[in-house]
């Protein structure tokens, strides 16, 4: 649904019921994800701690590239595509 609102108000009820529920706690890391995530920095790390773990990174790091162009790690991603592309067509 997309209703950040509502999930705030949610997590404040578990909350006051039990602050230190692992529900309660997953609840509020994913609600900080899901408002935070136009955050560049955020993004950024969701990318770096993926490619870390084996998971697969590209939503954010695409996440990135549309709303922060000019982050520095869009732009060594891209720096690095390129180079990549060049070092294919010297050698096909």
């Amino acid at each position: 649904m997309h209703r950040s609102d509502y999930a705030e108000r949610q997590l404040r009820v578990m909350q006051q019921i039990d602050e230190d529920h692992t529900l309660t706690q997953l609840a509020n890391a994913w609600l900080n994800l899901a408002v935070d995530a136009k955050d560049p920095e955020t993004l950024a790390n969701l990318v770096v701690c993926g490619l870390h773990l084996g998971k697969s990174s590209s939503r954010y790091l695409s996440q990135l590239k549309l709303t922060h162009p000019e982050h520095i790690l869009v732009k060594r991603a891209s720096s690095a595509e390129d180079s990549f592309e060049r070092a294919l067509q010297s050698v096909a």
